[in-house]
């Protein structure tokens, strides 16, 4: 199926176009009245989906979904452990929990969330203005929900890590007063929800796409799992009940034949997928460049190439005997990999840093190559139904108990894996507690290494309901500190703006 990388081609003239908005625009007129602005551009619809495509752009660079993104939110999880001195040392400051606002992995994650910010509020701001017979309304409307849905995802990062931030939903073209924080994080809270039911309505459902160019544009589906998922965040389990069972009702997701399918190139935007990043590997360009849509999880995890970081002990050990999701997220020594599985893996075998007895398999390329290349083009999947079923589990035993229904949706997940249903000795169900405690662990195994640990246990911690992520955790880590450049550079903030603690 072909794949959304165009999206990375087609937006980068626009892209180039872009810089030169914040320019003021009667100097633009004197110099060259052709000159791209906003007022001679975005007149077609060809020019109208270069701009959303572009804010897709923003997830595939290095400081997004292709690199830094998942290195923050891993780092502040529980996942991982070094691999040796290699680790870079921002990277290495993280996972520490020894952090201040002069990171250099913060800084690049908050600027490519707020890239995705601007580009959106370009879209957002622009678009309607531009209604007219080679750009009709129907769709407008389409293309601002897109946008809509990725400032509220980009939004909802910034939130969960950083907590109130600055804010503007407009943008930004006066660089010299900056942009202030939100009067509150409520604010932008109620705005990332009011953005996700507006994409709601207009966005199609995901079969509109299924067999054509479009597989991988946001859907109503992608809306409403993501909205679900805000609600869960925010505590409020009757509106995330309400929205994820749209999803389950829609009819359009399933669970995948096997699991390896969800971190795999053959089987992307597959029927479990409800939104995943596009990437594809034959776009490389070392470090930069104008065709690049490739992400480097293979390159920084898994032990062929750079061997960053190993799953933690922890992780490791909660897998229960024979899941065979093991094999499918880890190597250890003695395991047979390659395009045939003609390959055993042994300690030679490491690039660099331990010979841990395990290491990263899941989203690396060994099962088609021997040596696995640096760059990937596997996409990144950032919402799935495993995820929907095991997220309406919680709800239906947060509010009734472990009821069946509870049950039910968690063993749809085991039984697609090949576990046992619960319950099981190790996992018991007959209590809320009980049922929290196995819900808490099939999460932990179904979507490790999928960004979604990290914000469970911050929302579980909140609540009281599970220990820190770290042992080095304190009370101002609730928060990262806003990054040091953003604090120098934008005349918005005081000192009093940063986090408590930094």
């Amino acid at each position: 199926m072909k794949k959304l990388a165009t999206f990375k081609s087609v937006a980068i003239a626009l892209c180039a176009t872009m810089v030169t908005f914040s320019c003021d625009d009667e100097f633009l007129a004197e110099g060259n009245p052709s000159a791209p602005s906003i007022s001679n551009s975005f007149e077609t619809v060809e020019e109208a989906r270069a701009a959303v495509f572009a804010i897709y752009a923003g997830l595939q660079e290095n400081e997004s979904v292709a690199r830094e993104w998942w290195w923050l939110v891993d780092t502040l999880g529980d996942e991982l452990k070094s691999a040796g001195p290699q680790l870079e040392s921002q990277r290495a400051q993280l996972l520490n929990y020894d952090i201040d606002p002069g990171n250099g992995l913060i800084s690049p994650a908050w600027k490519g969330l707020y890239r995705i910010v601007f580009r959106s509020n370009l879209v957002i701001n622009t678009l309607p203005d531009k209604v007219s017979d080679e750009l009709p309304q129907g769709e407008v409307d389409l293309l601002v929900a897109e946008a809509k849905f990725l400032r509220a995802w980009a939004y909802f990062e910034l939130i969960t890590y950083w907590g109130n931030v600055p804010f503007s939903l407009t943008p930004v073209e006066d660089f010299t007063s900056g942009v202030p924080l939100a009067e509150s994080e409520q604010v932008i809270r109620d705005q990332i929800i009011e953005d996700l039911t507006r994409a709601e309505e207009f966005l199609p459902s995901v079969s509109a796409y299924r067999g054509t160019e479009n597989m991988g544009r946001v859907t109503k589906g992608s809306a409403q799992t993501l909205l679900g998922r805000v609600y869960m965040y925010f505590d409020d389990f009757t509106a995330a009940r309400s929205v994820l069972q749209k999803v389950i009702d829609s009819g359009d997701y399933s669970l995948a034949a096997n699991y390896e399918d969800n971190h795999r190139e053959e089987n992307e935007n597959n029927i479990e997928s409800i939104f995943e990043v596009q990437f594809q590997r034959n776009l490389a360009n070392v470090w930069g460049g104008p065709q690049k849509a490739v992400q480097y999880r293979t390159q920084e995890y898994t032990p062929f190439i750079w061997h960053n970081v190993v799953p933690s002990d922890e992780l490791v050990a909660a897998f229960e005997e024979g899941d065979p999701r093991y094999p499918l997220c880890f190597l250890e020594y003695g395991d047979t990999h390659g395009p045939e599985n003609e390959d055993v893996f042994e300690p030679g075998d490491i690039a660099q840093g331990i010979e841990n007895g395990v290491h990263w398999k899941k989203y690396g390329y060994d099962y088609q190559m021997s040596v696995p290349e640096m760059f990937s083009g596997i996409n990144m999947r950032l919402l799935r139904y495993a995820d929907v079923l095991l997220m309406m589990a919680e709800i239906e035993n947060e509010q009734n108990g472990p009821t069946a229904l509870a049950l039910g949706y968690v063993n749809q997940v085991r039984e697609r894996a090949g576990v046992p249903p619960l319950p099981t000795a190790a996992y018991p169900t007959g209590t809320t507690d009980q049922m929290f405690d196995a819900i808490v662990h099939e999460r932990r195994i179904e979507l490790c290494s999928e960004q979604a640990r990290t914000r469970d246990i911050k929302r579980w911690f909140r609540a009281g309901k599970v220990g820190a992520p770290s042992p080095n955790y304190e009370p101002r880590h609730e928060f990262l500190p806003i990054p040091l450049d953003e604090m120098d550079n934008n005349p918005a903030l005081t000192p009093a703006d940063q986090k408590p603690g930094y």
